[in-house]
């Protein structure tokens, strides 16, 4: 073989053999035992559920779709059995999420879905723009098809009504799920 060739075979060795070992770790990063990672800091729904509105009340009415999770994103906490400090906490979180999303907050809605006693026991002017809806207790049908309800977490639901994501964490940072939230409004025409 000529010096030339040798050159050139080397060049090509050089400049592709990273490529072709960067496409094959990417590809099999979970058969070499590395995970992939995530942006996101909450958890996603994957594929993303439709959220069923089945017993779901808003006042006497049954609630409608346009008005609780249709054509917003909707910041969504659940809790039919008592509303603790930690539940008045997460309501505090979602509202100041919202409005810290700044000039988007028309895209995002707040809704809270509990039972009519707890209800009547929130003081519904401190949450002003959240939309509260009620059922009948945790094993309405509503309530079932939500991931990880064990955790309490907050969903996020897009507005085609989708639960697409939650954030199951204790000490939830409220500038993560902002950062997650604008990311899905930057790249979302939706809402």
């Amino acid at each position: 073989m000529k010096s030339g060739q040798k050159k050139f075979l080397m060049m090509l060795a050089v400049f592709l053999l990273p490529v072709i070992l960067g496409s094959l770790l990417f590809f099999n990063l979970e058969r070499v035992g590395f995970e992939k990672g995530s942006t996101n800091y909450g958890t996603l729904v994957h594929p993303a559920k439709p959220a069923i509105l089945a017993d779901l009340q808003q006042g006497t009415d049954k609630a409608i779709k346009e008005q609780t999770i249709a054509k917003s994103w909707t910041m969504a906490y659940l809790e039919t059995e008592a509303c603790d400090q930690t539940c008045l906490d997460k309501l505090t979180l979602i509202k100041k999420v919202r409005l810290l999303t700044n000039e988007k907050m028309r895209r995002v809605r707040t809704l809270f879905v509990t039972s009519k006693t707890i209800e009547a026991g929130i003081d519904k002017k401190q949450y002003k723009d959240m939309v509260f809806t009620t059922v009948a207790d945790k094993s309405s049908e509503f309530i079932k098809q939500f991931p990880a309800k064990d955790t309490k977490p907050i969903y996020l639901i897009d507005p085609y009504g989708n639960i697409m994501m939650y954030y199951p964490q204790k000490d939830l940072n409220a500038k993560k799920i902002i950062k997650d939230i604008n990311r899905l409004l930057k790249y979302s025409q939706l809402g």
